[in-house]
């Protein structure tokens, strides 16, 4: 692990060290640096869980890529596994999501993916590491030069759509009640719509999200809340 890398990308206290909108900013200057090193023109696909700090370090880090040239497909509110899709999908030569997992609300963490949508390597980081450690980015055009920010509307469907495919065409849910404690979480919608869309009734729970209430008392650290909601229903 590196200084700034650990080993689910760079995680801690929102706005605090190291995690500040500074470092965002500094961070996709580099990652617009590196990953189009030889290439025209490139866009990094970018996601977030429902964190009230997630705009904020979004709008920092798409600054960076922007002012390197980089065009910025923002998908929204998004699981990590669908950004993961996404990236190859949308043909980014990256994808990043902030996001802390289940982590308190006032966490957060900004993940990078290979265009193929996997986890970058160590050397990968460490050569990020590089410019969060004060080496400047040499890239910064002008003009038409400038990365653009383009909201991506339709990523969800998009990944409903193969997680669907990816499954037996023999599978059915039909007839099955399932309850979901979605926590406020990022896959406060998707779980609910894949699961209704297999034939399932749903009961979904905690699925109003403010920005502060991920993970409070729900989720996957407070079993026993589902518990009780599937002996009920």
């Amino acid at each position: 692990m590196g200084k700034y890398f650990g080993t689910d990308g760079i995680r801690g206290v929102a706005n605090q060290e190291p995690l500040t909108p500074e470092l965002a900013f500094t961070l996709g200057r580099a990652a617009a640096y590196l990953f189009t090193q030889g290439q025209a023109k490139a866009s990094v696909v970018l996601g977030r869980d429902t964190r009230l700090s997630g705009g904020m370090l979004a709008a920092a880090l798409s600054a960076g890529l922007c002012s390197a040239g980089v065009d910025v497909l923002d998908v929204g509110v998004m699981p990590t596994p669908a950004v993961a899709y996404l990236t190859r999908a949308l043909c980014g030569v990256a994808g990043v999501v902030i996001s802390a997992s289940h982590n308190p609300f006032a966490d957060n963490g900004i993940k990078f993916f290979g265009p193929d949508g996997f986890k970058l390597s160590d050397r990968v980081e460490e050569e990020l590491e590089r410019f969060l450690e004060g080496e400047p980015v040499p890239k910064r055009p002008l003009g038409e030069g400038i990365g653009q920010i383009c909201t991506v509307g339709e990523g969800e469907d998009r990944y409903l759509d193969f997680v669907c495919r990816s499954l037996s065409p023999s599978l059915t849910l039909q007839g099955m009640r399932i309850v979901v404690d979605c926590a406020n979480g990022a896959a406060f919608r998707l779980i609910p719509r894949l699961l209704q869309r297999l034939g399932a009734e749903v009961f979904p729970y905690h699925i109003s999200p403010d920005g502060m209430n991920i993970n409070a008392r729900c989720g996957a650290l407070f079993p026993e809340i589902l518990r009780e909601k599937v002996l009920q229903h």
